[in-house]
Parts: structure tokens; sequence; C-alpha cells
């Protein structure tokens, strides 16, 4: 089904083109339309899908001070990776302005966009799926997300997001500042995939 027969699909497209910059816009567009083309195959809604695809990203260019400021307002909890690299609270934020601000009371909604950087261990299938997404959509030119976008195809979608995750977790390792959640998550689905 197009995106575009998504319900609220207007609305949200408005809210990014004044929150985002016209690239960031393009890769929730982007994101959705990928997710969009495998999301039946893997049991998730396509509406609940394409919702959390697009306003994934909502909170990416607020200020880091912004963002910590959000979160205490919000009573999120703030762990010392997210203190050192407050642009991880990017996905939070925005799960807390789409509960509280767009009345999307849906918690599989919430638990998908709050985790979509790190990924947690027991993480929703929707989640999931946007995880995978975030990284593959065919705009991202690096050749690690034209391998996820094979492995999808060729091995299906448990495997692509396994590999996904391990590539995540190997470039993060090289980082000064990882949250643990991004390991956990790894080790959680070695265990459900590996």
């Amino acid at each position: 089904m197009p995106i575009v027969k998504t319900p609220g699909y207007k609305e949200y497209l408005q809210l990014l083109r004044r929150r985002l910059p016209a690239d960031k816009v393009s890769h929730c567009v982007f994101t959705a339309e990928y997710l969009s083309s495998f999301v039946a195959s893997i049991g998730v809604d396509h509406d609940q899908a394409v919702r959390a695809a697009l306003l994934h990203d909502l909170c990416r260019e607020l200020e880091q001070s912004e963002l910590l400021r959000r979160a205490e307002v919000f009573g999120l909890s703030i762990n010392e990776y997210q203190l050192q690299k407050p642009t991880l609270l990017h996905g939070p934020v925005a799960a807390e302005e789409c509960r509280r601000d767009l009345g999307i009371q849906d918690p599989d909604h919430y638990d998908a966009l709050y985790w979509h950087t790190t990924g947690r261990p027991g993480y929703c299938r929707l989640g999931q799926a946007l995880y995978f997404a975030d990284f593959a959509e065919p705009t991202r030119g690096y050749a690690e997300a034209r391998t996820a976008r094979e492995v999808l195809r060729h091995e299906g979608f448990d495997e692509a997001l396994l590999y996904v995750a391990r590539t995540k977790i190997a470039f993060l390792r090289k980082r000064a500042v990882m949250d643990p959640n991004t390991e956990a998550f790894v080790v959680w689905l070695d265990g459900e995939i590996g």
C-alpha cells in the first residue's frame, strides 16, 4: 500500500517539514517507504510501521541542551552515556512528544521510537523493523547499508537485522561513547536469532 494512504501522513509530513531540514525529511520518508516494502512479511501492521518511520527522527535536529531539557521535563531517565552524547535522546524525546502532543498511545510505537538508535533486549518487532530500515533505507549510500538490503533479499529479515546490529556495534566499539543498551541488544539478538 502507498505510504501516502496512511492515516495522518500529510499532517506528519507537514510537521517534519517544520522541524527538520529537507535531507532529514527525505530520510524519514525513504525509511517509511522502505519499511513499507517488507513490513507485511514480518507480521507488523503497515500503517503503524509507516507512522513510526515517518516520526522516528522528529527530534533529531534539536540542540543537545534542548534534548536534555525536554528529557528532564518529560521525566525520562537519562543515563551517563546520554549525558555525554545527548543526541542519543532524540528517540526517547520523540516517543514522548508523539504520545503527549500527537496523541499516539500505541505502546509499540512508543517503544519503536524510543529505542530506534540503540535497540534493547526484548525490543518489539515494530522497533526491530524500524532499527533495520533506519540503517538500510535506499538513500543510505554506505556499503554496509547495501549489504543489509542484500541480506534482507537473500536471507530474510532476522538475518538482516542481526547483520545491522553487529555492524553497528563493531562501528561503535571504536567510539568513545557507546550506550550499553546497544551491546545488550546484540547479545539478545544473538540468543534469539543467531
